[in-house]
């Protein structure tokens, strides 16, 4: 099955747009983050994205599916299924109703278990299209346990100090996940605007958090911990906002924190401390998930063509797409179309 990458996903002989960013008259969308969003007349998308991505799509005809519940025409079938990295995240299995041939398409996968979101599925496919974000192998993250429990140890450890501890992460899918983890430990916190009214939206759907939380309103309290996104925006609001004599500390949980030469607190981001959590697959997850499901194809999108090139000498007949395409991957992809 011919797959092209164009700021998206598209199976030609299908006419199928899978993360398209560029507005369709239909398109699957795989998450509510924005790189995988656009306005499509006709989006294909799980009730959960529906949810967070709210007004949106005010003006377009959503179809909305169940994790496993067919779309049908009569070219192909479109099934959903988790994909484990936020709230309503899909993988899509494409099945051509002619030749029987399976498509995976993973958008942005996370085979780690999560505390708010359903794990991932193994799907066997045919063909897989999988995101390689940490498509490098210098990008292999410590057990999520162990750096859960070392940023608990730091807050904790700051609050002592008298500090204002402020965890960062994006604004959607991993802050909630601090979220929980940090209302597990027993912390109070209070939480960026946009971070709370997600938050809010995950709970609409059925997830428990383990404990309340606020929205921030410029005040710290005492033994309170602060949860926004990476960004300067959100160091000049906590700034304006301390309390007299007492400083903020940073947190910043993200994958980058793995890879070689990045900074304690990542590159360009306010930071006393960086540690190498994420809701992405690392490097060793994405190949352990090639092997898991038996794909006699496979394209890489979304990161490094790396990955691309360790599954050829792994025996894969795989290729990456996008502009950071190596000669190698130019060479691969004519007998793969």
């Amino acid at each position: 099955m011919e797959v092209v990458f164009d700021r998206g996903v598209y199976l030609p002989q299908l006419d199928l747009w899978l993360d398209s960013l560029r507005q369709r008259d239909s398109s699957v969308v795989s998450h509510a983050h924005s790189d995988h969003v656009a306005r499509h007349r006709r989006p294909v998308l799980t009730h959960g994205t529906r949810t967070l991505l709210g007004d949106y799509f005010s003006r377009s005809e959503p179809v909305e599916l169940q994790y496993g519940e067919p779309l049908e025409t009569p070219q192909r079938t479109i099934t959903l299924h988790p994909a484990g990295h936020c709230l309503g995240s899909a993988q899509t299995l494409v099945t051509d109703r002619a030749t029987g041939e399976r498509l995976l398409y993973t958008g942005d996968l996370r085979t780690q278990p999560s505390p708010i979101n359903k794990p991932a599925e193994i799907v066997p496919c045919d063909t897989l299209v999988i995101e390689s974000t940490y498509g490098r192998p210098d990008y292999v993250f410590p057990p999520q346990e162990e750096s859960i429990a070392t940023a608990l140890r730091v807050v904790a450890q700051w609050l002592d100090q008298g500090a204002v501890p402020v965890v960062l992460g994006w604004r959607l899918g991993k802050a909630q996940e601090a979220l929980h983890h940090l209302l597990a430990a027993g912390f109070s916190v209070a939480c960026e605007e946009g971070v709370y009214e997600i938050a809010a939206r995950y709970e609409s759907t059925g997830v428990q958090f383990p404990g309340s939380y606020r929205a921030f309103d410029a005040n710290c309290n005492d033994g309170e911990v602060l949860l926004f996104p990476p960004g300067r925006k959100s160091r000049e609001s906590i700034t304006q906002c301390l309390p007299a004599r007492r400083s903020a500390r940073y947190l910043e949980l993200t994958g980058w924190a793995a890879g070689k030469g990045v900074k304690p607190w990542g590159r360009g981001r306010p930071g006393d401390s960086s540690l190498p959590y994420s809701d992405h697959a690392d490097f060793n997850d994405l190949v352990a998930y090639v092997r898991a499901v038996q794909p006699q194809r496979v394209y890489t999108v979304f990161g490094f063509p790396d990955l691309a090139a360790h599954l050829r000498k792994l025996g894969y007949a795989a290729t990456h797409l996008g502009k950071n395409a190596t000669a190698a991957d130019q060479v691969m992809q004519m007998p793969l179309l």
